[in-house]
């Protein structure tokens, strides 16, 4: 009886979207729980927690793919168009749902006022790095979401550029894993 040839580049992309839809249902199920939290602003939190989580997830699963830009394999560039503009539009969501409950963090009693009493070094440190690095993954999708439609399938016969979208897809990753490293802080000190 013949063993059936198991195609490992299918099998690695199933891996990929199995692990980031996993991640991504375990995490939304965790932000889905604010709603249940006891403030006024449950829904502002579940939002921005939904919104965060996801644009992380797809920026992930985008950042994979960047992996082979970086090594000059061969990409499928439509879907990759699709992941960038998807990854763009959740990072835009997260940072007006982001801007949406600063309100209230800054506001009266808000986690500011408490953190400022109780860890104030901790604040002007972690929440000074947080308002300006969640703000940076922006401008780099738009870049590299802006490019990927310019060159179309061209920019394979520029592997400078692929190594530039690479590099812009996997700094825009690092740095929106750093604002929501720095989120999961500050909620875990005081929630809004």
């Amino acid at each position: 009886m013949a063993n059936p040839i198991i195609d490992s580049h299918q099998l690695t992309k199933f891996l990929i979207r199995f692990q980031a839809i996993c991640g991504l249902v375990l995490l939304i199920m965790i932000s889905g729980l604010d709603l249940f939290f006891p403030t006024q602003y449950a829904l502002k939190a579940t939002v921005h927690g939904i919104s965060a989580i996801s644009a992380l997830v797809v920026a992930t699963y985008m950042t994979h793919r960047a992996y082979f830009l970086l090594r000059g394999s061969k990409v499928h560039y439509q879907s990759l168009r699709n992941w960038a503009v998807g990854a763009t539009l959740l990072n835009f969501l997260g940072a007006v749902s982001g801007n949406w409950i600063y309100m209230r963090y800054r506001g009266q009693d808000g986690p500011k006022e408490w953190i400022m009493q109780n860890a104030a070094e901790f604040h002007k440190v972690l929440m000074e790095f947080k308002e300006f690095v969640s703000l940076f993954p922006f401008p780099l999708m738009v870049i590299a979401t802006f490019t990927l439609f310019f060159y179309q399938d061209r920019i394979n016969l520029r592997h400078d550029m692929k190594q530039f979208m690479a590099i812009l897809m996997m700094a825009a990753w690092f740095f929106l894993m750093l604002g929501f490293m720095s989120g999961l802080i500050l909620a875990k000190l005081r929630f809004v």
